[in-house]
């Protein structure tokens, strides 16, 4: 069965959220942080992100990344 452009993109889109969201997940793992911890030091509900059913905004994506010392483009990197 072939998708319709509309459905494709909202597969594609589904399926990007949630390499965002394993890519965060990873991240914060990785640097051993509690979700606790990253959410008292930061004030964002991380658990929200690694859902990967939010849309997360730019500036909070680039806090994210800030947090734990990788660029945008390091970020994207491990996604793609």
């Amino acid at each position: 069965m072939l998708l319709t452009d509309f459905e494709y993109l909202n597969n594609s889109e589904d399926a990007f959220k949630r390499k965002i969201a394993l890519q965060i997940k990873t991240l914060r793992r990785q640097n051993q942080v509690t979700q606790e911890k990253f959410y008292s030091e930061t004030n964002i509900n991380i658990a929200r992100l690694e859902s990967g059913k939010v849309d997360i905004r730019l500036d909070t994506l680039r806090k994210v990344c800030y947090y734990f010392d990788v660029s945008l483009s390091g970020f994207f990197h491990g996604i793609y």
